[in-house]
């Protein structure tokens, strides 16, 4: 039973990482041009929460703590991940959707 529950816990993660992946493709591929530039940069946290949300879920296993003395190497990784994932968002995905991004905040 526990088998089945943690195939079913990582087809969801792995949903919530398509999803993320459908939702930029379709607003930032083919709706980019019809939809205002402040929704787009401020609507661009919805992909990113799920996608982060994902991989963390997917990761998780891998990287659980097994005591208190590695709680703070878990939380080193963790921060890690999402810094990385945050970076990649913020310096690559954001300047590709508004070139100029400090203009784009205020319109």
């Amino acid at each position: 039973m526990g088998n089945q529950n943690k195939n079913s816990t990582k087809s969801i993660f792995w949903i919530l990482i398509v999803l993320s992946l459908i939702i930029g493709f379709i607003i930032y591929g083919t709706m980019k041009d019809q939809l205002g530039l402040q929704f787009l940069v401020f609507f661009s946290g919805v992909p990113f929460l799920l996608f982060v949300t994902g991989a963390f879920g997917l990761l998780w296993p891998k990287i659980k703590p097994e005591g208190d003395e590695v709680y703070i190497s878990h939380a080193l990784i963790i921060g890690l991940l999402f810094i990385v994932l945050f970076f990649i968002h913020v310096w690559v995905l954001l300047p590709l959707i508004c070139p100029r991004f400090a203009e784009c905040l205020r319109m």
